[in-house]
C-alpha cells in the first residue's frame, strides 16, 4: 500500500527484512508526512525492524527508503540524515554512571552541537519539556524505569529533529505522564516528521493524524484513525451475555459483555468503534496473533 509517494518527506518501497528464517518485513511499502504518524501492530509484526531501518541503523536485504530526498545508502547522505534525526530505540543502552545533564550534554556533542552555551541551553530545554529538571544530578543508575524512559525522549529530542522516530515512547510510562508525553508531542517546534509505534490504541487515536498498521511484516492499513475505527463499523456489539460466535468478547465496566466479529446477531445492539475495535478485527482477519 503507496500512500502520496510522491510528496512524501520520507518514503520506503519494497522493504523486505529476513532474521534467518523469520521475514520481519515484506515488501513494505509507506510513506510520511510532516506531523505525527503512529505505527501500530503486535509484538513481532516488524515494527521495530521497520524504525531502525527508516533510523539508519539498519539496512534492508531489498528495497529503498528515501529521507528527505537523500538515499541512506550513500555514505554522505547517511551522515546528513542522521544529522536531522532524533530517534529513542527499545533499548537506548545507556552509560549508567552519567548523570541525567552529562548523559544529554554527551549525545549534544555527538549531534555535533558545538558551542557549549548553545548546548546547555539546548540540554535544560530537553529535560524541562520532561520534567527532568530536578533530577540532572542524578545518576542515571539511580533512575526508575519510567524516568529512564523520559530521559530517552528528552535525548531524541536535542536539536531539534526534521526526523523523530520513537518506539513505545510510553513503555514505563504512567497515566499522568503519558498525557504529558502527548502534549509534549504536539507541541514539537519546527512540524517535524513523527514516527510514533506504539501498543496503546488510544494514543494513536489521542495524537495521530495518520496510523499505519503493520501485521507479519507488512503494512495491512494506512490512513486516518477515524478511517481505522470506521472499518469495524458494524462488527462492534453489546450484550448482556458472551456471544460465542465472536471473535473477542470482555465485559466492560457496565457489566455488559463487548464483542468484535463478522456477523453480530439478529437485533444485536451495536456500539460505536474505536481505533482498538478497528485494529483487532484487522489483525484477526489477516490471522495475526
Amino acid at each position: 500500500m503507496t500512500v502520496n509517494v510522491h510528496t512524501a518527506a520520507v518514503r520506503a518501497s519494497g522493504l523486505s527484512r529476513r532474521y534467518g528464517s523469520t521475514r520481519a518485513l515484506d515488501e513494505v511499502d509507506l510513506s510520511l508526512d510532516r506531523g505525527i504518524t503512529g505505527l501500530l501492530g503486535p509484538n513481532g509484526a516488524g515494527k521495530t525492524t521497520l524504525l531502525s531501518i527508516l533510523a539508519t541503523v539498519n539496512q534492508p536485504d531489498a528495497g529503498s527508503v528515501s529521507v528527505f530526498g537523500l538515499d541512506p545508502r550513500d555514505a554522505a547522505e547517511r551522515v546528513e540524515i542522521r544529522r536531522r534525526l532524533g530517534y529513542l530505540p527499545q533499548e537506548l543502552g545507556y552509560h549508567r554512571h552519567f548523570t541525567v545533564a552529562g548523559f544529554l550534554d554527551y549525545v549534544a556533542i555527538l549531534k555535533e552541537i558545538t558551542d557549549r552555551r548553545r548546548r546547555a541551553e539546548e540540554v535544560a530545554r530537553v529535560m524541562a519539556a520532561v520534567s527532568l529538571e530536578n533530577r540532572a544530578r542524578t545518576r542515571i543508575r539511580a533512575l526508575s524505569g519510567g524516568l529512564r524512559q523520559r530521559l530517552g525522549i528528552a535525548q531524541a529530542l536535542l536539536g531539534q529533529p526534521d526526523l523523530l522516530i520513537l518506539d513505545e515512547p510510553t513503555a514505563g510510562l504512567d497515566p499522568e505522564q503519558r498525557l504529558r508525553f502527548r502534549e509534549l508531542l504536539s507541541d514539537v517546534p519546527g512540524d517535524p516528521v513523527i514516527v510514533l509505534s506504539t501498543h496503546q490504541a488510544d494514543d494513536i487515536a489521542a495524537i495521530c493524524p495518520k496510523v499505519i498498521v503493520l501485521l507479519q511484516g507488512r503494512v495491512c492499513f494506512a490512513g486516518t484513525p477515524a478511517k481505522l475505527a470506521a472499518s469495524a463499523a458494524g462488527q462492534v456489539w453489546a450484550a448482556a451475555e458472551r456471544d460465542q460466535k465472536a471473535h473477542l468478547s470482555w465485559r466492560g465496566a457496565d457489566n455488559l459483555w463487548r464483542h468484535i466479529g463478522d456477523q453480530p446477531p439478529d437485533g444485536a445492539e451495536l456500539v460505536a468503534p474505536t481505533v482498538e475495535d478497528g485494529y483487532l478485527l484487522l489483525s484477526h482477519a489477516t490471522g495475526a496473533r
